[in-house]
C-alpha cells in the first residue's frame, strides 16, 4: 500500500509542478496597464539611398552609414500596450562613387515623434514609430525629414523591471525640398535596454483577479 501511495504522488509531481509558477527566476514578459517605460536603442544600418536634392546633373545613387542613438519614454494604456515618445540622434555618412574614386559627406540631426508597441507574452514584441525633423543648412535653405520604422524585438528581462532588447527592423527614411526628394530603404538592426517602472508581471495581474 505504502509503495501504492508513494508512485501516485510521483505520478502528481510533475503536474503540481507545472501548475505553480517559480517566481524566483521567471519574469513574465505582459505589461500591466499604467507601468511606464523608460529606456533607449542603440541601432544602425547600411542602405543603398537615391538623391535628388541639389543634383543638377539627375538623381544620385550612393550607400549610406547610419548610427541612431533613440531614446524612448512611453506609457501602458492597456495590457501590453505602450504608446510613447520617442527622440533620435542620427548621424550618417553617405558615400557616392566619384571619378577621382569615393566621396564621403557627414551630417547629424535630431528627428522625434509618437511610436507604439505590442508584447505578447513570451517575450515577442513589435514596435511602429514615426518621426519628422528639419535640417538647416549654411545656405539658407531647409529640408524636411521624415522616418517610418516597423520592427520586432525580444524583451529578454534579466528582472524585473530591466530588459535587454535586441531588435530588427525596416527603416523608410525621405528628405525633401520642393519637387526633390532624397529616400532610403533598408533594414535596421539594434539593441535596447529599457526600464520598467511600475511594473507588474502577468502572474501578479492573475491573483489579483
Amino acid at each position: 500500500m505504502l509503495s501504492v501511495r508513494i508512485l501516485f504522488l510521483l505520478f502528481l509531481l510533475p503536474l503540481i509542478t507545472q501548475a505553480q509558477e517559480n517566481k524566483s527566476y521567471m519574469f513574465k514578459a505582459k505589461v500591466k496597464h499604467g507601468s511606464v517605460l523608460i529606456g533607449g536603442n542603440l541601432n544602425g544600418s547600411i542602405s543603398k539611398t537615391t538623391r535628388e536634392i541639389s543634383q543638377p546633373l539627375g538623381p544620385e545613387e550612393g550607400t549610406n552609414i547610419l548610427a541612431n542613438l533613440d531614446f524612448k519614454g512611453g506609457y501602458f494604456l492597456a495590457n501590453d500596450v505602450a504608446i510613447g515618445l520617442d527622440v533620435a540622434l542620427s548621424h550618417e555618412s553617405y558615400i557616392v562613387s566619384i571619378e577621382e574614386g569615393k566621396e564621403t559627406f557627414r551630417r547629424t540631426y535630431l528627428l522625434a515623434g509618437p511610436f507604439t508597441r505590442y508584447y505578447l507574452d513570451n517575450g515577442i514584441f513589435g514596435e511602429l514609430n514615426l518621426k519628422g525633423g528639419l535640417v538647416n543648412f549654411s545656405t539658407g535653405s531647409k529640408t524636411n525629414l521624415f522616418e517610418g520604422i516597423a520592427g520586432i524585438g525580444y524583451a529578454l528581462f534579466i528582472n524585473e523591471k530591466i530588459s535587454v532588447e535586441p531588435m530588427l527592423s525596416f527603416r523608410y527614411f525621405r528628405e525633401w525640398e520642393g519637387n526633390q526628394a532624397n529616400v532610403s530603404l533598408g533594414p535596421l538592426l539594434g539593441v535596447g535596454v529599457q526600464a520598467y517602472l511600475l511594473r507588474r508581471t502577468s502572474h501578479v495581474i492573475k491573483e489579483g483577479l
